[in-house]
């Protein structure tokens, strides 16, 4: 019995071992032809589209960088960091689609022309003398280049190119716009030329354009304001170039505002024939105080043609303004009123744009002796592409 049962083994086994190799064999020529049939009959574009293992770094590289993407994969962290932004971005930049479309290049490369210029006005009573000066405008012209919310600009001072004098006058801002919060992170510097218009008693208080060297001006400040109707009204389609506003809307907006500013006039700089009209009795003569307050405003976008849009936001503010021992006055406590204007006019053509910018920020200070206004202003003209 034994023998009969080895005698059979030994006979289908190998048939069995030869079933199974030409099992395999026609299995692989199976998967062949499939491969085959797939490359010839499929179009390329759609193949290029059946996913391969890769790294994540490539993987979202040709995704144009679209995290939005679900298709993304990577270790867990990445995993979570995608989810994280994907929360994010519906939560704080999410829009009404029939008011506000989202372009989908990820890169803005433009060029721009700014002009700035400053303003103050110092009022005294009871028959003081008072002063007007504004700085001379000066204009800056570069390019800036963008990939999301990071970007890079360099604006170069043209007037000191063209006249080859070196005049410390800077501008740096850095923003953070989405659908719900815009913030504003600015600093400004001014010690070149300045003009006096009015100077207590000289030419009888007439105005007067008379050049001044002995101005400086420091100013840090912080904005922040979140927009009511996020779903419909676009800050970004104005200001920003990334949306398009589709149809006219306008939010309320409510806000923080901290700035530090320093005024300084060096008197001993004064032109010979004013130094005998100056009113203070020592050479320095400066403002120096901290605002910190609540703005309530609003802003509208008008679609006044198609791909063009204009806005305008005003946002005025009240808190507390600290006046530091520098002060001419010494160190006080006031009622801060100031004010934000700004405007946007813009006109989308496909991926290029251009467009004009306006921003108007005034402070105001006063006591029982005196009212002092002074004012940050600038205009940009940009244009450019998105890719």
């Amino acid at each position: 019995m034994i023998r009969r049962i080895l005698y059979i083994l030994f006979l289908v086994v190998p048939v069995f071992a030869l079933g199974s190799e030409r099992i395999d064999s026609v299995t692989h020529k199976i998967r062949k032809n499939v491969h085959n049939y797939l490359h010839d009959s499929v179009p390329a574009h759609i193949i290029k589209r059946i996913p391969e293992e890769k790294s994540w770094i490539k993987q979202l590289i040709e995704k144009r960088f679209d995290v939005m993407d679900t298709t993304l994969q990577g270790p867990k962290f990445v995993e979570f960091c995608y989810d994280v932004y994907r929360w994010g971005d519906h939560t704080f930049n999410s829009y009404d689609s029939s008011y506000v479309y989202s372009y989908p290049q990820k890169w803005k490369l433009m060029i721009k022309a700014n002009t700035k210029w400053d303003l103050f006005q110092f009022n005294a009573r009871s028959g003081r003398p008072s002063l007007f000066i504004n700085t001379e405008p000066r204009t800056s012209a570069g390019f800036r280049l963008s990939f999301m919310a990071v970007g890079f600009e360099y604006m170069p001072d043209i007037d000191n190119l063209l006249s080859g004098r070196v005049i410390d006058h800077r501008r740096t801002r850095f923003s953070f716009t989405c659908s719900r919060v815009v913030a504003e992170l600015y600093y400004n510097k001014n010690t070149g030329t300045s003009r006096i218009n009015k100077f207590g008693n000289y030419k009888d208080g007439h105005f007067v354009n008379v050049k001044f060297d002995g101005l400086t001006s420091k100013t840090l400040g912080i904005d922040a304001f979140y927009v009511f109707n996020h779903k419909k009204y676009a800050h970004a389609a104005a200001y920003c170039f990334s949306k398009i506003q589709r149809r006219n809307a306008g939010s309320f907006i409510l806000g923080v505002q901290y700035s530090n500013q320093k005024l300084a006039l060096d008197t001993s700089k004064l032109p010979e024939d004013l130094k005998p009209y100056n009113p203070w009795p020592n050479e320095n003569f400066s403002f120096h105080f901290y605002d910190y307050a609540i703005n309530v405003g609003y802003g509208y976008n008008w679609v006044f043609h198609k791909n063009w849009l204009f806005n305008v936001t005003a946002m005025p503010s009240i808190g507390l303004k600290h006046c530091v021992d520098d002060t001419f006055d010494g160190p006080t406590n006031k009622l801060a009123l100031n004010i934000r204007v700004r405007f946007a006019l813009v006109r989308n053509a496909g991926k290029f744009f251009y467009g004009l910018h306006g921003s108007f920020n005034g402070y105001t200070s006063w006591s029982k002796s005196y009212w002092f206004y002074n004012q940050i202003s600038d205009v940009t003209a940009m244009a450019g592409l998105r890719f």
